[in-house]
C-alpha cells in the first residue's frame, strides 16, 4: 500500500508515527514541504530536504514503535498550528526496554492537491 501524507491536518502526528514505524525513509520524508525547517535537539534549525532526510536518517535507527497523540490543530485557511505528545519505545545496545517521550510543536500547510505537509517542526517543543 502506497504512503500518502494526511489530508486533515488533525491527521498529521498519527501519520508522522506511521510512518516512523513503517521504518522507511521516503515516508517521513513525503510529510515535509522541500524547504521545511526542523528544529534538532541542540535546538539548531536546519532546513531542507537534505538536512531533514539526514535527521529523519538518525531517527530511524532508533527503531522500536512510535505513537503521537495530537492535542490540539489551530487552522485558519491553509495553516494549521499543532501539538503532540510522542513516545518511542525501543532497545538499547544492551537489548534493555527504553522508552523515549517529549512534546512537539508543528506548523502545516495545505497543498494544491489536498494533502498536508509540514513547513516548521519542532519535535522537543514543552
Amino acid at each position: 500500500m502506497k504512503f500518502e501524507p494526511p489530508k486533515s491536518p488533525e491527521k498529521m502526528n498519527e501519520k508522522f508515527a506511521s510512518a516512523y514505524n513503517s521504518g522507511i525513509l521516503e515516508n517521513l520524508n513525503l510529510l515535509f514541504e522541500h524547504d521545511a525547517k526542523v528544529s534538532k535537539h541542540d535546538g539548531s534549525i536546519i532546513s531542507g530536504y537534505k538536512n531533514y532526510n539526514s535527521e529523519h536518517k538518525n531517527l530511524l535507527k532508533l527503531g522500536g514503535k512510535m505513537t503521537s497523540t495530537n492535542k490540539f490543530c489551530i487552522q485558519f485557511e491553509d495553516i494549521a498550528l499543532l501539538k503532540a505528545e510522542w513516545k518511542i519505545e525501543t532497545e538499547n545496545e544492551n537489548g534493555e526496554k527504553i522508552v523515549i517521550n517529549g512534546t512537539s510543536s508543528e506548523v502545516v500547510r495545505k497543498q494544491n492537491n489536498g494533502d498536508w505537509l509540514y513547513i516548521i517542526d519542532n519535535p522537543f517543543s514543552s
